[in-house]
C-alpha cells in the first residue's frame, strides 16, 4: 500500500510540474499560487473581488483580467487575513487590490511578512503602512523600492509629504538614485535652489526630479527665457509650470499667450514672473477669460497682464457673478463708479458678500439669493446656453423690481 501511494505522488508531480526558477523570474515567483482546493465552478474571480473584498463590479471585471489563473481563494484570504492581522482596513485592502489585483497572489511568508517588516525598519508606523500598501502595493513585491522609499522619507521630512508625492507619481520610485535623482537635484542646487525649493517642486511635479539631466536644463533655460530669477520665490513655480507643458511646446504657448493677451514677450515675460502658471491655462479657457475681461468688463491688456492672477479665476463661478453685481450696483448708485475690478474680484467670498451683498440687501431684495444661484451655475432652464448673460439677467432682473 505504501510502495503504491509512492508511485501515485510521484506521478502527480511528474504530470503537474512547478516552473523552474531558471526559466521563471524572481519576481513572478511571489504572484505563483498552487493553491486549488475550490473547483473552478465554485469560485468566480468577478463575485469574490466584490463580496469579499469590496470593489465595485466595474472595479473587479477590470481587476479580473489580471487574475485569469486564479482558481481558489486560499491565497487571497491568506493576504486578507494577514493584512487584518496588522491593522490594514477593507478599504484599503480594497484600494490595493484596484491598483494592483496581483496583490491578492502575494505569499504571506516570502513576500508580506519580509516586506512589512522592512517598512517598519524604515521607519514607518501600522497606520503609514495601511496607507502606503493602498496607493503603492506594488512596493510589497520589488524589495528595491524600499531604499528609494526611505530616502525619499528622509528628504521631505514626513509620511504625510511622501504619500502626497507617491499618489500623484509612483513613477518616482522606479527611477534610479544615483544616476537619476541625486545628479538633478544637485544641478538645482547649483542652479540657486535650496532643498526646500526641491522638495516643493517634488511635490508639486514629482516626476520632474525622474526626468534625464538634460531635460530639467531644457525646463531651466526655458525659466531664463521668461526672466524669472534663479533665486526668486516663483523659480520653482516657473519650473514646474514648464515642466507641465514641456519645454519643447514653450514656443507655441508664448505665441498664442502673446496673441490671445496682445502684449510683447518682455511683457509675457513680466506676467510669467508674477504667476508661472499662466503657461498652463486650456487655450480654450484663456481665450474664453480673456474675451470676457476685455468685451464686457472694459479691461485692457495692460491691466490684465499687470495682474495676471485674473485670469486665475473661474469666468461662470467668480468673476462673471462679481462683475454683474457691481455693474447692478453702480447702475444704482449703490456702489462707487470706480471700484476696482481686481480688488472686487480677489476678494474672498465672505469679504466680496460683506462688502458689496450685505449692505444693499433693503435696497436690492433678492440679491443675495440670485448671486448665489450665479455662482452655483443654478440658471432658469430657458437662460441655459446663454451663459455670458445669465448672470446679467438674475442680477439686473433683482435690482430693477
Amino acid at each position: 500500500m505504501l510502495r503504491l501511494r509512492g508511485h501515485l505522488l510521484s506521478a502527480v508531480r511528474a504530470a503537474s510540474p512547478l516552473p523552474a526558477a531558471s526559466f521563471f523570474p524572481l519576481h513572478r515567483l511571489f504572484l505563483y499560487s498552487t493553491a486549488n482546493t475550490t473547483p473552478a465552478s465554485q469560485f468566480v474571480v468577478e463575485d469574490y473581488l466584490t463580496t469579499s473584498c469590496g470593489l465595485t463590479p466595474e472595479q473587479a471585471r477590470r481587476a479580473s483580467r489580471y487574475l485569469p489563473s486564479l482558481k481558489s481563494p486560499d491565497n487571497p484570504d491568506a493576504v486578507r487575513a494577514f493584512l487584518a492581522g496588522i491593522g490594514i482596513s477593507k478599504a484599503e485592502v480594497a484600494a490595493a487590490i484596484s491598483r494592483d489585483p496581483r496583490f491578492l497572489c502575494y505569499k504571506v511568508d516570502i513576500t508580506l511578512t519580509p516586506r512589512i517588516a522592512q517598512l517598519r525598519d524604515v521607519g514607518l508606523s501600522p497606520p503609514q503602512i495601511s496607507r502606503l500598501i493602498s496607493i503603492a502595493p506594488t512596493i510589497l513585491a520589488l524589495p528595491g523600492l524600499i531604499p528609494r522609499l526611505a530616502f525619499y522619507l528622509s528628504f521631505l521630512g514626513s509620511y504625510d509629504n511622501l504619500h502626497t508625492a507617491l499618489r500623484r507619481s509612483m513613477y518616482l520610485l522606479t527611477q534610479n538614485l544615483e544616476r537619476v535623482v541625486k545628479p538633478n537635484m544637485a544641478f538645482l542646487r547649483q542652479s540657486g535652489l535650496t532643498d526646500s525649493d526641491i522638495a516643493k517642486i517634488l511635490l508639486a511635479t514629482p516626476s520632474m526630479l525622474a526626468l534625464e539631466l538634460g531635460r530639467v536644463k531644457e525646463i531651466l533655460e526655458c525659466a531664463d527665457l521668461f526672466g524669472v530669477p534663479r533665486h526668486s520665490a516663483m523659480f520653482k513655480h516657473a519650473l514646474t509650470s514648464i515642466h507641465n507643458i514641456s519645454p519643447r511646446k514653450i514656443n507655441a504657448r508664448s505665441d498664442f499667450l502673446k496673441k490671445t493677451l496682445g502684449c510683447s514677450q518682455a511683457e509675457l515675460g513680466a506676467a510669467v514672473r508674477k504667476l508661472p502658471n499662466v503657461l498652463n491655462f486650456s487655450e480654450g479657457r484663456l481665450t474664453r477669460v480673456v474675451d470676457f475681461l476685455k468685451t464686457e468688463v472694459g479691461l485692457d491688456s495692460k491691466y490684465i497682464l499687470r495682474r495676471p492672477a485674473i485670469l486665475g479665476y473661474s469666468l461662470p463661478r467668480r468673476l462673471m457673478p462679481r462683475h454683474y453685481v457691481l455693474k447692478a450696483l453702480k447702475a444704482k448708485g449703490l456702489v462707487e463708479k470706480d471700484v476696482d475690478f481686481y480688488t472686487a474680484v480677489a476678494l474672498t467670498e465672505k469679504k466680496f458678500i460683506k462688502r458689496f451683498i450685505d449692505p444693499c440687501k433693503n435696497s436690492a431684495p433678492g440679491l443675495a439669493d440670485s448671486y448665489a444661484a450665479a455662482c452655483a451655475g443654478q440658471v432658469p432652464p430657458c437662460l441655459q446656453g446663454g451663459m455670458l448673460f445669465i448672470t446679467a439677467f438674475l442680477m439686473l432682473n433683482v435690482l430693477t423690481k
